[in-house]
């Protein structure tokens, strides 16, 4: 009848077996297998319900994060005879500080050779790097005198 190469049975018989397979799992699908309607006064309920527990946890952490933040304020605050001189520091003694690094430490001090002495923690603000929260960061590490 049909004067076809093994190679083109095979090929039929794999479609063919593919066919039957994808029809079995599709009547199967359609028989057996029950799709859950989703209520959606059920799914508003969940909404709800996450958006009060993560408002629960965001309070907890957020009252948890002040009172770090008044805890640190407190340790912030040293003895003048434990905080750096910024007018008279070396590179390594300013790296010590909070939130200074190497580069940081070179522009204070060429700041400091090209100006003079700082008159106040605020003149920081004019070195390139430090900017308001820095400064408010470092405030209790540092001195002038």
């Amino acid at each position: 009848m049909l004067n076809l190469t093994r190679q083109e049975r095979l090929v039929i018989q794999f479609l063919v077996a593919f066919f039957l397979i994808g029809g079995a799992i599709h009547l199967y699908k359609a028989n057996f297998v029950k799709v859950e309607i989703v209520n959606a006064d059920k799914v508003d309920k969940e909404k709800e319900h996450f958006k009060v527990m993560a408002d629960r946890v965001d309070s907890i952490y957020f009252a948890s994060r002040s009172k770090a933040t008044q805890k640190n304020d407190e340790k912030i605050s040293k003895p003048d005879s434990y905080r750096i001189n910024i007018n008279t520091a070396t590179k390594d003694e300013l790296m010590k500080i909070p939130k200074i690094g190497p580069v940081t430490a070179e522009r204070i001090i060429l700041y400091r050779m090209e100006n003079g002495r700082f008159n106040s923690v605020e003149e920081l603000i004019k070195v390139k790097g430090i900017g308001k929260k820095t400064i408010e960061r470092i405030r209790g590490e540092v001195t002038i005198e």
